[in-house]
């Protein structure tokens, strides 16, 4: 459950929200007064906003998937669609991907495939390259050419007698975002400060014993820091009024004699003589942080970067945010220990920040935050940090939780304990979820549950689209919430009934008669799911209820012409008053829990998925873009979205893309219409990408040989049964009443007769009455 689900909070008179950046688009919240001692908002650095993205590529089940307006997929890449090649020993000309491509066209290649190029250029070494193209033969084919061809080439003229070097490698499927918003796009670098070295001259060893012992236990500190200090040597002679020699190093580049002589606090151990050296060096600290973010643009484009002078310890710290992944995994493997730029001998310090991002309801986290507070000690212990900030003006439904350190697994444990925390538990009695159909309205259950919510403090959310309540608390009071529930639901006595709306019924509904029998019912007993196809009125209750509905529908009394949802802050779904509301670009009002409800229900319907408005009374049809639906939509809500869309969309496609057969993996791979063996990335089972079973190194015809007197035996069991297969998925199918037109999950319309397919029902029909007179077969 997510936090775009409605809860049993009191409306708070809270007008409609502003517009609020999309997630991960932009991060400059205002800063948030704490609320109390558990209250860990704070403000995240203001940086200058990006453009919105209006297309997302995601990592799913090893494919990289491209979603663009109304989460809808416009093409899904395979590792076997691409193919990638490393080239080194480029001309010292070649810095560019214009010139890079120009090369490989210089040879005869064919880039209009190409969709990156990675060069890597500076210092002494010649340049190279990364190229990656949607062409799975692109890297042998540049393998070919640059191999024949270079002694003709000569070198390529780049004067220096080498010749490109082609190596195809590895193509990961990497994605520009992740389901929780895992990345790994930010550095922190560090580096020395200027320093000097001191020498502290003593004409007796138990002082310089006793000086060196007080700096080592930073009694004695300069100017704020503690200096690395020598244990004391003895020079030569023997009358020598300077013979015990203390070295300090690491001393601060500000000091001066007077300075490293007044931190010596107790006069008796004051030397007769104080030598100080020169600083190591003698850049402006804003010098060196414009130097080191050269560095680091030099790698790759960075979204913004910060540096936060520390007069307190040792080094200078900064931070950094590249645009790609790549470029930041890059940056800390090639700059970190590297020499400075502005002093040689010492090394600059680069670590791979790892972070993980959540949005979350306000409600939520207030209920729950409890819970997260317990972990922050034993984060701050794993050098882990953690905030929660709002980030849109006004602060709206949500927050956003982000935890980010240096080492992977720590952040990849804290973000679990995250998403189990903010997940919730699901009402059930046994292992029965407790669910009730009249919760779907504002009725008397829903009335008990406030008060529940109201006398525990536990936080009661419903979903219902999936029909279950989450709890959202400390968990033994959330057990003792649970047994209240499964309680007052025993002696709950009531049926669902749904009546289908064609398109006169729907537009009397529309127009008052929804209301006219909300009315008579009273509004916790009757819903209008203008989502589902066909659009209905739900009626929850008796007989008798149902038939009143059906009453007043039949009776067609002429209402109002005038449209629910035009009320300024009516639901477009619901029709009832928006609770939590929020309003879309093009102007409609929807509760949050009905918004996501309208999101997650469009991946069930028989077609490609697209989010559209539903205002209107349902003709609006707005796409909605991605940057509007994350803005709306809980992180959890707009991830489970996506990655519904794409299972709907494999479902739709059998004839090109498939999942794995193996039990537990869902990883996908590209239907061909020739026999081919795939070796499955995830569970490495080898899979026939023409007949989609698993007879390794046998052939299809071979295969079908040896099983088929338990193929015969199945196929005769499913005729004696009146079991067909769809003539497009192959899924098996059991006509158990009705006409002859049956609807497949992969989106065929099916004659059951003959087994034609069609792409819609309409066609069906009229292939029925022309080849077979009718729609029902009779004897």
């Amino acid at each position: 459950m997510n936090a775009a689900a409605s809860s049993f909070i009191p409306s708070r008179g809270r007008g409609l929200p502003y517009r609020h950046p999309s997630l991960g688009l932009q991060e400059s919240p205002k800063p948030s007064p704490p609320k109390n001692d558990l209250d860990t908002r704070t403000q995240e650095p203001l940086t200058s906003p990006a453009p919105e993205k209006t297309t997302l590529t995601l990592s799913l089940s090893d494919a990289l998937v491209h979603f663009e307006a109304g989460a809808r997929i416009s093409k899904v890449s395979l590792a076997s669609d691409l193919s990638a090649v490393h080239i080194s020993e480029l001309p010292q000309d070649s810095t560019s991907e214009d010139s890079i491509l120009a090369l490989l066209r210089s040879y005869g290649l064919d880039t209009s495939k190409v969709i990156q190029v990675r060069v890597i250029s500076g210092g002494k070494a010649l340049p190279q390259a990364f190229i990656k193209a949607e062409d799975p033969e692109f890297a042998k084919s540049v393998g070919v050419k640059l191999g024949p061809q270079i002694s003709s080439h000569g070198g390529n003229g780049n004067g220096t007698g080498t010749h490109p070097v082609a190596t195809p490698i590895n193509t990961p499927v990497v994605s520009d975002s992740s389901a929780l918003r895992v990345d790994c796009k930010k550095v922190h670098c560090s580096w020395h400060k200027p320093f000097k070295t001191a020498w502290l001259n003593f004409g007796n060893g138990e002082i310089a014993t006793r000086v060196s012992k007080k700096f080592k236990d930073k009694t004695y500190t300069i100017m704020g820091q503690s200096p690395i200090c020598s244990d004391p040597s003895r020079g030569f002679g023997r009358h020598n009024p300077t013979a015990w020699t203390v070295c300090l190093t690491e001393v601060p580049a500000e000091a001066t004699e007077a300075t490293i002589n007044n931190s010596i606090r107790y006069q008796g151990d004051r030397p007769r003589n104080t030598e100080v050296g020169k600083p190591s060096y003698d850049t402006k600290v804003d010098t060196c942080s414009t130097m080191v973010q050269s560095l680091f643009t030099g790698v790759g484009p960075l979204e913004w970067w910060e540096f936060t002078p520390d007069t307190s310890g040792k080094r200078l710290r900064a931070q950094g945010r590249f645009q790609n992944e790549d470029d930041a995994r890059e940056a800390a493997q090639t700059l970190n220990n590297s020499a400075l730029p502005f002093n040689p001998r010492a090394k600059l310090t680069v670590q791979l920040v790892h972070s993980a991002k959540f949005k979350v309801s306000t409600l939520i986290y207030e209920a729950v935050q409890h819970q997260i507070k317990a972990n922050i000690k034993k984060w701050k212990e794993s050098h882990l940090h953690f905030v929660a900030y709002e980030n849109s003006t006004p602060p709206k439904w949500y927050l956003v939780l982000k935890i980010e350190g240096e080492v992977a697994a720590n952040v990849a444990e804290a973000k679990n304990t995250i998403a189990d925390i903010i997940a919730g538990k699901v009402a059930k009695d046994g292992s029965t979820v407790l669910w009730h159909p009249s919760l779907r309205g504002n009725g008397f259950l829903h009335e008990k549950l406030r008060q529940l919510q109201q006398q525990t403090g536990v936080l009661i959310i419903r979903n219902k689209t999936k029909s279950q309540l989450r709890l959202y608390g400390a968990p033994d009071k959330c057990e003792g919430v649970q047994t209240t529930i499964a309680e007052i639901l025993k002696d709950q006595k009531a049926e669902t009934w749904n009546v289908d709306l064609d398109e006169k019924s729907f537009k009397w509904a529309c127009h008052g008669g929804f209301k006219k029998i909300a009315d008579e019912l009273g509004s916790n007993k009757v819903s209008f799911d203008i989502i589902s196809i066909p659009k209905r009125i739900v009626v929850t209750g008796t007989a008798i209820d149902h038939d009143t509905a059906l009453s007043i529908m039949n009776s067609k009394e002429v209402l109002s012409s005038k449209q629910a949802d035009s009320i300024g802050q009516e639901c477009s779904v619901c029709w009832s008053e928006a609770e939590n509301p929020i309003r879309t670009k093009c102007d409609h009002v929807y509760c949050l829990d009905c918004f996501e409800n309208l999101c997650i229900s469009a991946t069930t319907q028989g077609s490609e998925v697209c989010i559209r408005c539903a205002g209107d009374s349902g003709t609006c049809n707005a796409v909605l873009g991605l940057p509007e639906l994350q803005e709306h939509l809980s992180s959890a809500a707009f991830d489970e979205l996506l990655e519904q869309s794409f299972i709907s969309y494999i479902r739709l496609h059998p004839d090109s893309l498939r999942y794995c057969p193996s039990a537990d993996c869902d990883s996908v791979y590209r239907v061909s219409t020739v026999a081919k063996m795939h070796n499955c990335p995830r569970c490495l089972s080898l899979v026939c990408t023409q007949c989609h079973a698993q007879h390794g190194l046998m052939s299809c015809a071979d295969y079908q040989d040896v099983s088929t007197g338990g193929y015969a035996a199945f196929e005769k069991l499913k005729r004696e049964i009146g079991i067909k297969d769809c003539p497009k998925c192959k899924t098996p199918l059991e006509k158990t009443w009705g006409c002859n037109h049956m609807a497949c999950p992969c989106g065929a319309h099916i004659c059951w007769v003959c087994l034609s397919t069609f792409k819609v029902g309409i066609e069906c029909y009229a292939h029925m009455n022309r080849e077979h007179g009718g729609m029902v077969q009779l004897g």
